[in-house]
């Protein structure tokens, strides 16, 4: 039997020719204008950032015809296609494929995955896939496997910089003087759908803060992934020994997806939990 899976580009994977058998479906991003870019293989990050920096750009779901047309492309090969896609809580990607998964043609065959999941968190599960695929399990087998095991994590966003979140209009231009002021850097919780955690009075107390809630959330892990925005050296450089000082190790490194990136600009940084991937691996 042979399976298929698709991601789309908040996975942040842009080498999909280095995975067998995984397929991109790019998300969308908009311009001031209202021209749309497909987040493919093509859309190189240095001209992403000269236009995020130049305008305030949208992001927005795979285009269902394109989306379609790859369905009954890879359907004429393989008996099963799955799709792991940005979270729910943050688009209405999955809702969307899921509803068309349920017509006659794709019914049983293809199988939009409930990820709760976005950029390296949707890359750990695509690499347990690649696993479980090596292991001959099926489409039903995986679904239910990620769904059950690995769609429950929970990690933290810290953004440097409230610029993007201020041209975004999710913070007021007076909120954010005042927290630069006082040099306050806030602490969003990520758990499918991103909200308020706390607040900090500077970045690197931010960082260790959340490696703390790391370590309570999940005490017998000792690897943290981590995916940031375009940042200085000396920033990065910072969260590696604030890592390596909580007694973290890094797994994955990763920049941010161009998706995600949109809404949170320059200068953040994400901490998700990595060991709990490989202490529950299936057997």
């Amino acid at each position: 039997m042979k399976i298929a899976v698709i991601t789309d580009s908040s996975s942040g994977i842009k080498n999909i020719k280095d995975y067998r058998d995984l397929y991109l479906v790019p998300l969308m991003i908009t311009k001031e204008d209202g021209q749309q870019i497909a987040d493919d293989e093509s859309f190189e990050a240095d001209e992403f950032y000269q236009l995020n920096d130049s305008q305030l750009l949208k992001t927005s779901q795979s285009v269902p015809g394109t989306m379609l047309k790859k369905w009954d492309e890879l359907l004429k090969s393989y008996d099963h296609v799955i799709c792991l896609l940005l979270s729910k809580g943050l688009s209405g990607q999955y809702n969307t494929f899921k509803m068309f998964s349920q017509e006659d043609e794709y019914k049983d065959k293809v199988h939009v995955i409930d990820t709760n999941s976005v950029s390296i968190v949707l890359k750990r599960q695509i690499e347990l896939i690649m696993k479980l695929l090596e292991e001959k399990k099926t489409a039903q087998e995986i679904v239910e496997i990620i769904e059950k095991d690995y769609n429950k994590v929970v990690g933290y966003i810290i953004p440097k910089s409230l610029d993007q979140l201020v041209r975004g209009g999710r913070i007021s231009k007076a909120a954010a003087g005042l927290a630069k002021i006082l040099k306050i850097t806030p602490i969003l919780k990520y758990d499918g759908e991103i909200d308020k955690q706390g607040k900090t009075r500077t970045f690197k107390k931010a960082v260790e803060e959340a490696l703390k809630l790391l370590k309570s959330n999940y005490p017998k892990s000792n690897i943290v992934d981590i995916s940031y925005s375009r940042v200085d050296e000396t920033t990065l450089n910072l969260v590696k020994e604030i890592v390596k000082e909580s007694n973290y190790e890094i797994g994955l490194f990763d920049e941010m997806p161009n998706t995600i990136t949109c809404h949170t600009g320059r200068e953040t940084f994400a901490f998700m939990p990595h060991q709990i991937w490989e202490e529950k691996l299936w057997k």
